[in-house]
């Protein structure tokens, strides 16, 4: 496999090739919207909608969606995880829903995304789109856009790095998990 684009330009390259595809393949973008899984697909979600914005003039509404409370593994942890905002400003109802993701890894955060996303609504369509495809899936879950495919063992993580402005990407990292 490729090697991992980790710097700021290999990923706009990535965003900019997804933005092409997203062109291609949404019917109507007065019906559509982003929803980005926090924390990392929030960012890249944002970055898709200015892109689109650059190459269109065409403003796509974003939503975020945190997604704590809908994971199956909540009671599994030893600690309780910090719930943060969930903030959709529009209706998903009749929507085509681009749900972004950073990591498509085992699926179950897909699974509570599209959890919590029907139960604000009912979108004509979802999309899922996510920066990295990685191996590993637990559930039949699989991206409709994926920036690249990936293979990284079991104990490493991938992260989307942000900016000091929380904007702007200006990177990837590839670290051990924490134990």
């Amino acid at each position: 496999m490729a090697e991992i684009p980790q710097g700021k330009d290999q990923v706009r390259k990535m965003l900019t090739r997804l933005a092409g595809e997203l062109m291609e393949a949404v019917p109507d973008w007065e019906k559509a919207a982003f929803i980005g899984i926090r924390t990392g697909g929030d960012l890249i979600a944002r970055n898709l909608a200015g892109l689109l914005q650059e190459q269109t003039g065409r403003q796509v509404p974003v939503g975020v969606l945190d997604i704590t409370l809908y994971r199956d593994d909540i009671s599994r942890r030893k600690a309780y995880p910090e719930v943060r905002s969930t903030d959709i400003p529009f209706a998903v109802d009749g929507k085509d829903i681009i749900l972004v993701d950073d990591v498509l890894h085992t699926g179950r955060s897909v699974r509570a995304a599209i959890d919590q996303i029907v139960d604000l609504g009912r979108p004509r369509r979802i999309y899922l789109l996510v920066l990295f495809d990685r191996q590993g899936r637990e559930l039949p879950i699989q991206a409709d856009f994926a920036g690249m495919k990936i293979s990284l063992p079991e104990e490493q993580v991938i992260k989307i790095e942000s900016g000091p402005d929380r904007e702007t990407i200006v990177g990837v990292l590839i670290s051990e998990v924490k134990r």
